[in-house]
């Protein structure tokens, strides 16, 4: 799913997505709001915020995997409560997997933000 702001402002349900599914953002002098708390697992998620902002929504409990990188912008990340150890063993093959989201930030800002429970 490709989902461009240029100017404006978007919002996106991941109730829509599918298990596996890429979601792009870009957020050009505009704003995204990704709410992820009913979103499918295994889904690879890529935020771009020039001059811009998004917003990224998951569930509480979620490990989340964030990279990129920021020139002149902010990246942030709300960490789960109980945050000390991942609670997932090396060897749990059924645990799930983490979301991975990557996140690039030019003038602009990238948070993920953690869903109330």
């Amino acid at each position: 799913m490709l989902s461009v702001a240029i100017f404006s402002g978007n919002k996106i349900d991941g109730s829509m997505l599918h298990s596996g599914e890429r979601l792009f953002g870009l957020a050009l002098f505009g704003g995204l709001d990704i709410d992820l708390t009913y979103a499918p697992p295994e889904l690879e998620v890529t935020v771009v915020a020039i001059f811009g902002g998004a917003s990224v929504r998951v569930r509480p409990d979620e490990e989340v995997m964030f990279d990129g990188f920021s020139i002149f912008g902010g990246r942030s990340i709300k960490p789960r409560k109980g945050a000390g150890s991942s609670g997932r063993a090396p060897d749990d093959e059924d645990a799930p997997f983490p979301l991975d989201i990557l996140a690039y930030s030019l003038f602009g800002g990238v948070s993920v933000k953690r869903a109330q429970s």
